[in-house]
């Protein structure tokens, strides 16, 4: 990694845990007036300190992920419309009051209509629209949110809509040639294992993965040098190697992780890492030194007290010693009681 991408990353670190810090204290400042309704004074304050926020996630855009930006984006509209709320309240209410009616003026008749060869079509009336799209100009509603996609640059591989599968190299949509690395998407998959670990056949890598939408499956990923998003998955197992790792809504995940920065999680729950199985990556015992370990942020968890969301296992998972599924398993039944071992959770996984 370039000594440029390393800096943007340094500073997206530093300045996500400074937004997120402040976001927080914010939205505890909200909530407590839940109780108490704020004054005048309190509102305004509220809204120098959310502007001077909005401001910083502003000058900052140039150098954080799309992601992050869209999302910060939505946690600062949705601080903005509760502080609207706390403005419209302490408004003081207009008194009623009768108003004398001016006297009418007289008017002269109007001119008849002028009768023109063929009448004029008469334009549709405009109706005010805030936030909608051409389509939605008619009604005034806020245009449907677009269904989640990956948004893959081109020559990117998505493995997406299988169950009950076991899924290699072989599975992807298209060849992967020799030396290439594109970008990964995973999603939609129930009851699955997937084995993308590098072989002598394929021995390519990825630049960045985005794992969404998964329940019940084991995934074998190699070391990429990118990013890798996770969101919305369930009693799921990650083996996988990255530079910046970032997950989402989960819950139940076994996470073996490779990683030179610190992991972040929100709005997660039972999540255990672990370090990379070393016998999945030969190489890793040719290390003179082995990896620091890392600091997982919790963003939901803000404070100083140990976060209730995830836990560091260590060896705890006996990733060393585990029988990992990097053989092909055509039987169903089989491969059924391979992500019963494997699991976090015991489930049925007929």
């Amino acid at each position: 990694m370039s000594m440029e991408s390393n800096s943007t990353w340094t500073f997206s670190q530093s300045f996500t845990a400074s937004f997120q810090a402040s976001r927080t204290e914010l939205h505890s400042r909200i909530a407590a007036f839940a109780a108490t309704p704020p004054t005048a004074a309190d509102v305004e304050d509220l809204a120098a300190r959310l502007a001077k926020l909005s401001k910083a996630l502003s000058d900052a855009s140039a150098s954080l992920p799309t992601y992050d930006q869209k999302l910060y984006a939505t946690q600062i509209k949705n601080l903005e419309k509760e502080v609207d709320g706390f403005r419209t309240a302490t408004k003081p209410k207009t008194r009623f009051a009768f108003k004398r009616k001016a006297p009418t003026v007289a008017q002269a008749p109007a001119p008849p209509p002028i009768e023109s060869a063929s009448p004029l079509p008469l334009s549709p009336p405009i109706t005010p629209s805030h936030a909608t799209g051409p389509a939605d100009a008619a009604t005034g509603s806020a245009p449907p949110p677009l269904p989640y996609s990956p948004l893959l640059p081109k020559g990117g591989l998505e493995l997406s809509g299988h169950s009950h599968r076991y899924l290699s190299w072989p599975d992807l949509p298209s060849a992967v040639s020799p030396g290439s690395a594109p970008d990964l998407a995973v999603s939609k998959l129930s009851r699955c294992i997937v084995n993308l670990l590098p072989t002598t056949e394929y021995p390519s890598r990825f630049s960045a993965l985005h794992i969404r939408n998964l329940s019940d499956c084991v995934l074998l990923l190699p070391f990429n040098e990118g990013s890798a998003l996770i969101h919305d998955i369930k009693n799921c197992v990650l083996v996988l190697g990255c530079h910046q790792f970032r997950m989402h809504t989960s819950t139940n995940v076994d996470v073996y992780l490779r990683i030179a920065s610190n992991p972040i999680i929100e709005t997660c729950h039972g999540i255990r890492f672990a370090t990379y199985p070393s016998r999945l990556a030969p190489q890793l015992l040719q290390e003179p030194q082995p990896q620091p370990p890392f600091t997982v942020q919790d963003f939901s968890h803000i404070r100083a007290t140990r976060s209730p969301n995830f836990e560091l296992v260590g060896q705890k998972l006996w990733n060393e010693t585990r029988p990992w599924p990097t053989e092909r398993i055509s039987d169903k039944d089989e491969l059924a009681n391979v992500l019963i071992a494997f699991l976090p959770e015991t489930t049925s996984t007929s």
